[in-house]
Formats: structure tokens, C-alpha cells, sequence
């Protein structure tokens, strides 16, 4: 018997899992591409932009991740009905350094072995999403040049188990 491996969907991702009624966790997985892009010039077209991050210095590839990070800070929100928004707090995004690293890394493997399956590291950040009452429906707004995203939503059953008493099973 074989085992299949799993393979990332290669898409842009939204993951929302909700561990309490009024508190959703809100981690999304971008291509460099998508995230960059809307950051980048005009003059770079999708074929180069991997190169052009890869070889911006520091203070330059710092300069527009940070900015990027800006971006999406005032343009990803979270409707809860016609007139409410959910608080959005405690963004945390990848270091602007693992970034880097990856896109480097990436685009040497593409040049390396062209015709391999290309497979880019998503570029990961999160938010927490608060409201006054519970989150039971929200309604993500997010920016319109990432066109389709999959939305993976869950509430996962939680239970703490005593780690001095013998092992408990957990069921799926």
C-alpha cells in the first residue's frame, strides 16, 4: 500500500477558525506576486516580478514589504451585517527576512530546474477579529486583485485533556 502526498492547493487562501463566539482567527496565504503587487510599478509585469524581488537590496525589499503590510492593514475587512464591521486587531505578518529568503528560494529552484513543477511559497499573515456580539457570519472584504480565494472556515471542537492521567482518545 502507497501513500498519496498531500499537496498544497496553490491558490490564494483565507483561513477562519472561530474558537469562541465573538473572537475569530482570520490567517491568509498570498503569493509573493499577489502580495506585492499591489505595491509594485506598473513597468514590472508578472514574469519579472520574482526576479525584481529577489534582487531589491534591504532597505528596498524592507521599504515595500512594509508597505505592502500597510495595505492590507487598510483594505482587508470583515462585514457583520449592513452596518457593522468587526474589530481587527493583532495583525501579525512573516518576517520581511523569511519573505525574502523564500522568494529567493523559490525563484533559484525555478531557474535551476525549469521544468519542474513550480511550486511558491505563500507569503502568511494573520489577524484577529473581535465584535460586540458573537461572529457567527462575516463577510470578508478583501482586495479585488487576488480574485478567487478559498475560504477553509471552521469552529474546531476544543477540550483540554490531563496530561498525568492516562492518554485519552480524541475523536474526529
Amino acid at each position: 500500500m502507497s501513500l498519496a502526498n498531500a499537496h498544497e492547493v496553490a491558490s490564494n487562501r483565507l483561513s477562519l477558525v472561530q474558537r469562541e463566539s465573538s473572537h475569530i482567527s482570520a490567517t491568509f496565504y498570498i503569493s509573493p506576486q499577489d502580495f506585492f503587487k499591489p505595491v509594485l510599478g506598473v513597468q514590472i509585469t508578472a514574469p519579472t516580478i520574482y526576479i525584481h524581488l529577489a534582487s531589491l537590496g534591504d532597505d528596498a525589499f524592507l521599504d515595500l514589504f512594509t508597505k505592502a503590510q500597510n495595505f492590507y492593514q487598510q483594505n482587508i475587512n470583515f462585514k457583520l451585517n449592513k452596518d457593522k464591521m468587526a474589530q481587527r486587531g493583532d495583525w501579525q505578518f512573516a518576517s520581511w527576512q523569511s519573505v525574502r529568503q523564500q522568494i529567493q528560494l523559490d525563484l533559484a529552484q525555478q531557474l535551476v530546474n525549469p521544468n519542474a513543477h513550480a511550486h511558491t511559497e505563500p507569503v502568511q499573515f494573520s489577524v484577529q477579529l473581535t465584535g460586540n456580539s458573537e461572529l457567527s457570519v462575516v463577510q470578508p472584504k478583501l482586495p479585488p486583485h487576488w480574485g478567487k480565494v478559498l475560504v477553509i472556515a471552521s469552529k474546531p471542537r476544543q477540550r483540554w485533556i490531563d496530561s498525568t492521567e492516562s492518554s485519552q482518545w480524541i475523536k474526529f
